[in-house]
């Protein structure tokens, strides 16, 4: 329905129909010829430590003259001025009355384009849902612009085909990395950035590789550990093999197996023996023995040959 303005634009225009512009008539000009013929016999130079007095005098005057000439200037100013500010707030008050109730009118129209925007969204809402196969973020393709009421639904649903086509492509380009495609579609459906996706994915199979060769190499140094105590087992028993028979070790084992009854009712103490006998063998066991002998406690007297 058309409303017919109570105020039509010819209404409001501005008319005049009295004013006298520059009809001011003072002896401002005057005034100021008289101070300009007399400011010199003003000069500082004509001042000095004798007449100080005067200068202080002088200076009150001038002062005073000032001031009052410029408070009459501001007391026909204010007269002058009168009428046109009286004409100034009445224009003011006028526009101040028209901008509120257009201000209300606004409020109407934002409300009604509100409302056309969020009808507008519900059903490209609904076109999107049931396209939607690979469950996009609508709110990530949404763009505020389909609102308007220059786009048309038809432009709109085109642009989500466009994009659902272009998210079917970029999937099939991440299914070719194979293994890591459950991973790489959870990262582009966040993103829906292609390239940034790919980059992803060469990290996940940059990491993935250092990982394999990684493991790789600790399995290669257990293996080298694992040899080396093999080979050290191997020398040692060579070793043992190649020594005398050590009566004091056979002695050793025994103490211990006749200490571990001590639970018994009865402790019994090995017998104390002594004997004598010659050794022959290298001086590195000679020394050895007789480190033995003395961290056993054996008591044992050297014999000259």
């Amino acid at each position: 329905m058309e409303t017919q303005l109570a105020i039509q634009e010819r209404d409001l225009e501005l008319v005049v129909s009295e004013k006298t512009l520059g009809s001011l008539t003072t002896n401002a000009k005057q005034i100021r010829d008289i101070v300009m013929v007399n400011l010199p016999k003003y000069d500082i130079s004509n001042y000095n430590d004798d007449n100080i007095d005067q200068a202080k005098k002088d200076k009150a005057a001038l002062n005073k003259a000032a001031k009052t000439l410029n408070a009459k200037r501001l007391e026909i100013e204010k007269e002058f001025m009168k009428p046109f500010i009286e004409f100034k707030d009445v224009v003011n008050d006028t526009v101040k009355l028209i901008g509120e109730c257009s201000a209300k009118i606004d409020a109407v129209v934002k409300q009604n384009e509100q409302q056309y925007k969020e009808k507008k969204k519900v059903n490209i809402k609904t076109y999107f849902d049931g396209m939607n196969t690979n469950l996009v973020d609508f709110n990530k393709v949404f763009k505020q612009e389909w609102l308007n009421k220059t786009a048309s639904m038809k432009s709109v649903c085109s642009d989500i085909d466009a994009i659902f086509a272009k998210v079917d492509n970029e999937l099939s380009t991440l299914r070719g990395f194979g293994e890591d495609f459950d991973v790489l579609r959870t990262y582009y459906m966040d993103t829906l950035n292609i390239t940034s996706t790919i980059q992803y994915a060469n990290r996940l199979k940059e990491q993935r590789e250092r990982a394999r060769a990684a493991e790789e190499a600790r399995i290669k140094s257990e293996q080298e550990k694992q040899q080396a105590e093999e080979d050290r087992k191997a020398v040692e028993a060579e070793q043992v093999k190649s020594r005398p028979v050590n009566p004091f070790a056979m002695a050793e084992q025994k103490t211990n197996e006749q200490s571990s009854f001590v639970g018994q009712s009865k402790v019994q103490y090995p017998e104390l023996l002594t004997r004598a006998f010659k050794v022959t063998t290298t001086r590195e066991l000679i020394i050895a023995l007789g480190d033995f002998m003395n961290e056993k406690g054996i008591d044992f007297d050297k014999i000259e040959l």
